[in-house]
């Protein structure tokens, strides 16, 4: 994943997080979600997008915070990861934001693991740090197959 480029923000929380708007990035407010029975806590459910489904994945939950309660306010960021369309739902977006290299820095090895796993690094932005999330490894914790 680079270091440097464009970025799309958007909290959960408190904490602000970008993804890179390379992957495909869309944002929506107010998608109906259809639950998934026996799913994983982390999938919120399933979104049609025009004729598409897409799995939802709540980002509260991803991250170890209590659970998005789906309403009207809710903000979902869509996204493609090979095959497959995802909708990180999450509290609120923030700006499209471009960011270098020099800004960069490595994830703080003092993370829990488990937060290091979803997070490649840090942006020191003038006001606030920007947390750059890795969307595959996002996708790639998650299963609809329940064993």
């Amino acid at each position: 994943m680079s270091r440097s480029g464009a970025y799309a923000t958007f909290y959960v929380g408190n904490l602000f997080f970008g993804i890179p708007i390379a992957i495909g990035v869309e944002v929506t407010k107010g998608q109906e979600v259809t639950p998934v029975p026996l799913g994983p806590k982390e999938v919120a459910g399933f979104f049609n997008l025009r004729g598409h489904i897409v799995t939802a994945i709540d980002m509260r939950v991803r991250l170890g915070l209590e659970a998005n309660v789906d309403g009207p306010d809710t903000v979902s960021i869509f996204f493609q990861d090979q095959d497959s369309l995802f909708a990180l739902m999450v509290d609120r977006v923030g700006d499209f934001t471009e960011v270098t290299e020099a800004t960069f820095e490595e994830t703080p090895s003092n993370l829990d693991p488990n937060a290091r796993e979803l997070i490649v690094g840090v942006h020191k932005l003038a006001d606030k740090l920007l947390l750059i999330l890795d969307t595959q490894k996002i996708v790639s914790g998650i299963s609809l197959v329940q064993h």
